[in-house]
């Protein structure tokens, strides 16, 4: 409703400039050419008004029987009719008007004449047809632009639901196979393993209601999530080593992004392995193009092999896919997501974002 008064006083705006302008271009036009006459403001006045009300009745049709809704070849013949009898009914108005206003009454000045005076009002119609048409149509196509970024925007937050709503399993999952198994070895440790539990359940259940958080809360996310590793693997087998400077700790990140790669490198890497290993988490800022946070997970470990082709790096199971679409739902194509064995022996996850998401 807003949005229908805001164009329809654009509208009135509009008509309302464009005769006023019409009717000082004529003055100023019947002064140079030395036909002013008393009379002339007056008439040049009577003559604007009825163009706006003619035009405005013009308008009225055209919505009245949704021609504006029509396909573009329909519009045109539709102002192609208007125009012309728009300049007819102005002719006619403007003789019936001059002779009114002479006070000599009404005659037919011939055909030439008549015709010369429809040909030059209809110049000035034409502006006000074309600019009408080709209003409606921009204001149309914008309307259609919108609907469909709003459907974009559905769709892609309904895709983001979606695929949080698959991670969350994934991980409640996992960290309650580490508190049962502690459970089992060490009672009194596994009191602190449930409060860690508990944060990560609330973060994993809040997480949801947003698109971005901090690099900060990842980060703490993440610790409660080793730290109940290490409480099932115990610190030697899984050593972490973080090295994430404090400038960084504000930077907005897609939520369990780090974590999924965090995840993925203990079930797959650490957990494989007898004698364990390290798990480095390094955060960098990179700006060969635009400025990117650059997350770093490596561990000791080899990639499966792949089953069928896929671009270089695009390895990994559902969390890094999940994580890939909604890399590719927020940034489009300025994020990555990389995992490769580089050098033999070591993967690394290489996750780069940039400061902002798409608009």
């Amino acid at each position: 409703m807003s949005h229908f008064f805001h164009a329809k006083r654009w509208y009135w705006i509009c008509q309302l400039v464009g005769w006023i302008g019409f009717w000082a271009t004529q003055v100023q036009a019947s002064v140079m050419l030395d036909r002013y006459q008393p009379a002339t403001p007056l008439w040049l006045a009577g003559l604007a008004g009825l163009g706006l009300l003619l035009t405005h009745g013009y308008r009225a049709l055209l919505l009245r029987f949704r021609v504006l809704a029509a396909p573009l070849g329909w519009q045109a013949g539709a102002a192609a009719l208007g125009l012309v009898a728009l300049s007819l009914l102005m002719q006619v108005a403007s003789s019936l008007l001059t002779s009114s206003l002479s006070g000599k009454g009404w005659h037919w000045s011939g055909a030439s004449v008549f015709a010369f005076g429809v040909v030059a009002i209809g110049r000035y119609l034409i502006v006000w047809v074309l600019a009408y048409h080709f209003f409606v149509v921009g204001e149309r196509l914008a309307r259609a632009e919108v609907r469909e970024l709003r459907a974009e925007a559905a769709r892609r937050q309904a895709e983001l639901d979606l695929l949080r709503s698959q991670i969350n399993p994934h991980f409640l999952f996992n960290a309650l196979n580490s508190v049962r198994a502690l459970t089992l070895t060490d009672p009194h440790r596994a009191r602190t393993a449930v409060t860690q539990l508990a944060d990560l359940l609330r973060y994993t259940l809040s997480y949801e209601q947003r698109q971005l958080i901090p690099l900060a809360e990842e980060l703490a996310a993440v610790r409660d999530y080793l730290a109940l590793e290490q409480t099932r693997f115990g610190p030697e087998r899984l050593q972490v080593q973080c090295d994430v400077p404090e400038a960084l700790l504000t930077w907005p990140v897609p939520p369990a992004a780090l974590l999924t790669l965090v995840e993925n490198a203990v079930k797959h890497g650490i957990s494989n392995r007898p004698s364990g290993g390290v798990l480095h988490l390094v955060a960098t800022r990179s700006s060969l193009a635009a400025e990117h946070l650059q997350l770093e997970v490596s561990q000791p470990g080899h990639l499966a092999p792949m089953v069928a082709p896929r671009p270089a790096g695009h390895v990994g199971g559902l969390g890094l896919l999940n994580t890939r679409q909604r890399l590719h739902s927020l940034y489009g194509d300025t994020a990555s997501l990389t995992l490769q064995e580089n050098p033999v022996g070591t993967v690394v996850a290489r996750l780069g974002v940039p400061a902002t998401p798409l608009s």
